[in-house]
């Protein structure tokens, strides 16, 4: 299937420096993820360096390979912010769904669109295991998060459908399938032509979205 880009947005354009991320004294690590991070969404992957971060973020050519070592270990942080902030936002959607476990499960999977859609850098950066390092620790407890909070609400569906418990690994694997995989087809721009979702209509692919999950708790919540 032929691949495509979104359309960078006016900020794009501006010159990385010109909207330099300020960081206190102490801080310096945290301040170049989150340049890196503001990097990847105005110029995508592409528009990295080690040398654009630094500018970014105001400080010297040399200080992001004095704190993370190379290009690979600033993008793995990063990354591993990702998985943190997305696991964040799963919990709080959770948290705010109330007790039936198949809203649960649902809102579990419209806050994986949902980021996804918003953090579009950083998220496809998140599964690009070719630029990261992955046996950094901070990224793997960051992804354990993630697949806590799934095992968690789909082990509290099983258990209300009175669903096999030998199952839970399948219907993980198939609600993570259908989020990641819708998610990715959004931001590539395949589902544009057909159905208009792409750049600038995230308010529709998230509704979408969830009237896709919908459709898809019918399976997760059954009997197969």
């Amino acid at each position: 299937m032929p691949s495509s880009k979104l359309p960078r947005s006016p900020a794009a354009t501006r010159q990385a420096s010109a909207s330099p991320v300020p960081y206190h004294h102490g801080d310096l690590r945290r301040a170049l993820v989150d340049a890196t991070i503001e990097l990847l969404r105005e110029q995508g992957l592409e528009g990295f360096s080690l040398r654009a971060a630094a500018r970014v973020a105001g400080v010297s050519h040399a200080a992001p390979a004095h704190h993370f070592g190379d290009a690979r270990g600033l993008l793995t942080a990063c990354a591993a912010d990702g998985f943190e902030r997305l696991a964040d936002a799963m919990q709080a959607r959770v948290r705010g769904a109330g007790e039936d476990a198949r809203v649960r499960a649902q809102a579990l999977g419209a806050a994986y669109i949902d980021f996804a859609l918003g953090h579009r850098a950083l998220f496809q950066l998140m599964f690009r295991r070719d630029r990261l390092d992955p046996e950094d620790a901070a990224l793997q407890a960051a992804g354990r998060r993630t697949g806590d909070a799934l095992r968690q609400v789909y082990s509290e569906l099983i258990a209300a459908r009175g669903l096999p418990p030998a199952e839970l690994g399948e219907r993980i694997l198939l609600a993570w399938s259908f989020a990641h995989g819708y998610a990715t087809l959004v931001l590539e721009e395949q589902t544009h032509g057909l159905y208009g979702l792409g750049a600038g209509s995230e308010v529709a692919a998230s509704a979408m979205g969830a009237k896709l999950l919908q459709l898809l708790m019918g399976g997760l919540a059954d009997p197969a």
